[in-house]
């Protein structure tokens, strides 16, 4: 299973090393964290399909489902 939390800035270009969270809305599953690469992907892989909430630098970007190949693009 694997997720993909694409970070660009407001101009669209890709943020390098942004801490990105994603936190499992049922708490027994946890949360993680990864950081950015150069085309400012994090790739969260391992987990089961669920409802994630995810965080960018600390702030909130919303409430996503993570299902296997699935990503979304986020702006900060």
């Amino acid at each position: 299973m694997a997720f993909d939390v694409h970070v660009v800035d407001h101009s669209g270009r890709p943020v390098k090393g942004a801490r990105v969270s994603i936190s499992f809305t049922s708490v027994l599953r946890g949360m993680a964290d990864r950081a950015t690469d150069s085309d400012g992907h994090a790739t969260f892989d391992g987990y089961e399909d669920g409802e994630i909430r995810v965080f960018v630098r600390g702030s909130n970007c919303g409430t996503y489902y993570y299902r296997d190949g699935d990503g979304i693009t986020v702006a900060v």
